[in-house]
């Protein structure tokens, strides 16, 4: 069974996890309606079954093991969030429901102070997994195929979901989510940015859960790979031999290290010329990643990688698999005196059309 790494702490240490080492605790589940100024708060935990345990179960090792999470750290000072956490019970079931209520609130507010931030339930649920509790808000964003079971009680509201009515499907990701470790408040967070009083925010981290985010892995990488070319076809020109060998030496890197770390990839790859090294190391210190060393989880992540991308101005792309490449025995690029370039491609058995 596949295993991801997840971050036991805000850059500390990572933990192995696979689906099956996801223990749900308690779940409880609100309705966040900003579409039609309904906030339903619940006053009981839900009661899920196997299958709905394998649902949240599931939706949970997505989000933990996609490299668009961010890892974050609360602003212990000003988020309310961090607050009501460090003041709950998660083992006293009152404490539990009261806290999901305070923090739904929080959330209700938040969203309702956006353009177009979708109408969800918040689906909050406490896990264990080797030894550590956790709390995953998963929003749950309104789709058709979505109702709810609704039945009032004196002043009390149970809100629970229709079997077989789930908002977000078996095979579909939480679009927006934070899973918080409950021993020491890191978070590793799925969010998307709206506008909120004319200015686009990532409203989670910002204004609901107030705290300090860092880079996900595959923004890393798409930062990483950005600077790298864009340093190649400025100092390269049209020397696209160089330019091929510099991504395919990023390549190895990944393969040799499985990581990135920024630091000795410029060394290896401008070392030898100080002034792309200089621009290289000025660029990733604008995104403070100049000392970082990341790793990633889903291997579509690194699928750009393993491709040589090539676009003429003529508007001809072709596509080379890194390890052709690489064996050079039936590749071969040659530039002449005026700076045009020849791609020769042998030892072509069969060609197909698509």
């Amino acid at each position: 069974m596949l295993a991801v790494m997840f971050d036991a702490g805000y850059q500390k240490g990572e933990l192995m996890i696979t689906r099956d080492d996801i223990v749900i605790r308690k779940a409880i589940l609100h309705i966040l309606d900003t579409d039609h100024g309904e906030c339903i708060l619940s006053s009981a935990l839900l009661n899920p079954g196997p299958e709905m345990h394998d649902f949240i179960r599931n939706h949970i090792y997505k989000i933990v093991s996609s490299d668009d999470t961010k890892n974050c750290v609360f602003d212990s000072e000003f988020s309310p969030i961090h607050s009501i956490l460090e003041a709950w019970e998660e083992s006293n079931d009152a404490s539990f429901i009261e806290a999901s209520r305070m923090i739904a609130n929080k959330l209700y507010a938040a969203m309702g102070e956006g353009l177009n931030i979708p109408a969800a339930d918040l689906l909050f649920v406490t896990f264990q997994t080797e030894g550590t509790i956790y709390l995953a808000l998963l929003k749950m964003n309104y789709k058709r195929n979505y109702n709810h079971d609704s039945i009032h009680k004196g002043d009390y509201t149970y809100v629970g979901l229709l079997r077989g009515r789930s908002l977000i499907s078996a095979t579909s990701r939480v679009p927006e989510a934070a899973i918080i470790n409950l021993s020491d408040y890191s978070i590793k967070l799925l969010e998307k940015r709206y506008e909120v009083n004319g200015e686009k925010v990532y409203y989670l981290s910002e204004n609901f859960l107030v705290c300090h985010t860092s880079f996900s892995p595959k923004k890393k990488l798409n930062i990483l790979t950005r600077v790298i070319n864009n340093i190649s076809n400025k100092y390269d020109g049209a020397d696209l031999k160089t330019k091929m060998d510099t991504k395919s030496a990023l390549q190895k890197e990944y393969v040799d290290r499985q990581s990135f770390d920024v630091e000795e990839i410029g060394n290896k790859l401008f070392g030898k010329s100080p002034e792309k090294k200089a621009e290289f190391d000025e660029k990733v210190e604008q995104y403070d990643l100049q000392y970082d060393n990341f790793t990633v989880v889903n291997e579509n992540t690194v699928k750009k990688l393993e491709k040589q991308v090539l676009i003429t101005d003529s508007g001809i792309e072709i596509s080379i698999p890194m390890e052709t490449y690489n064996k050079r025995a039936d590749f071969e690029v040659k530039t002449d005196a005026t700076g045009k370039s020849t791609i020769v491609i042998g030892n072509i058995d069969n060609v197909i059309l698509k």
